[in-house]
């Protein structure tokens, strides 16, 4: 519970707040009107903004509707009355809870209603002496009444308020439930159990027929791919094996001319050496017999 108090002491200080913002635009446009009727619609014989009865919230007073400033204060009024409710020991329905049934649609139809007479007001000047500031002034009054209705229900009210305080009503254990409405809830549920068992059933029916297929696909692809690899891969090798008996014919072709070549050179170099060895045997016996004459007439 001591959550339930510290969020009741500052609904209550926001409740304050906005009931004076709340009372003080009250005021600031009463003071504007009884200006704007005194002058009989001469913007130019009075202020275009009007103040309230405390100047340190005149900033608050955007739109002579006081929709903005009353929404807030409604808002945070229930968010107190239902909190108060809750210390007590007061069960509540989750269903609109902290606010009232039609509270949303209230506050839409507040803020239309300050749009409209934002609108309508700007007739009731005298049309030679309106000013931007006055044409400004009704603008704010249409649109910022719209604007906080809106930010309060679609924004705050609907994703945030409630279903925080239903959660904190059902963990409180004050969450009031009606036996008969229950019942009627568990049937929808079980009818829309069987329902939604039904479409996965389908749906899953759907997901196995086009995972088969799928599959067979693939494993035609697959086969498909495989056999053309497997004739690429005897194209490639037939070819490459042409390709090396091609090159090791021309290899051996080779291989046999420098052969030739070799036996002949190396021929024709022996039957220079031996010649060259012939030629020195010649001369060697020439020079041996010249020897011996020369040592025969040496003897003589």
């Amino acid at each position: 519970m001591k959550k339930v108090f510290l969020l009741l002491f500052a609904c209550i200080c926001a409740t304050v707040f906005f009931a004076l913002a709340f009372a003080n635009n009250v005021v600031a446009i009463f003071n504007w009107w009884s200006s704007f009727v005194a002058a009989g619609g001469d913007s130019s014989a009075f202020a275009a903004k009007a103040s309230g009865f405390l100047p340190w919230l005149d900033w608050a007073v955007v739109d002579y509707s006081a929709v903005t400033t009353f929404i807030p204060t409604l808002g945070f009024l229930c968010m107190t009355l239902s909190l108060f409710r809750m210390v007590r020991g007061r069960r509540a329905r989750a269903g609109d809870f902290p606010f009232f049934r039609g509270s949303d649609q209230l506050n839409v139809a507040l803020g239309l209603l300050g749009t409209l007479w934002g609108i309508i007001v700007i007739g009731y000047f005298k049309l030679d002496t309106v000013t931007m500031a006055d044409l400004m002034q009704c603008l704010h009054t249409a649109l910022f009444s719209t604007l906080a209705a809106v930010v309060w229900v679609f924004l705050i009210d609907r994703p945030l308020v409630r279903p925080y305080f239903t959660r904190l009503l059902e963990e409180t254990g004050l969450a009031e439930t009606d036996d008969g409405d229950l019942a009627a809830a568990v049937d929808r549920l079980v009818v829309r159990l069987g329902a939604a068992s039904d479409a996965f059933e389908k749906r899953q029916q759907e997901f196995e027929a086009e995972f088969r297929k799928r599959l067979d696909d693939y494993a035609a692809e697959a086969s498909r791919r495989a056999a053309a690899d497997a004739a690429e891969f005897e194209k490639r090798r037939g070819e490459y094996a042409a390709h090396f008996e091609k090159r090791l014919s021309d290899y051996e072709q080779s291989f046999e001319t420098r052969q030739k070549e070799y036996v002949e050179f190396f021929k024709r170099e022996l039957e220079a050496l031996e010649r060259r060895a012939k030629a020195a045997d010649e001369a060697r016996v020439e020079t041996e017999a010249r020897l011996a004459r020369i040592a025969a007439a040496l003897r003589g």
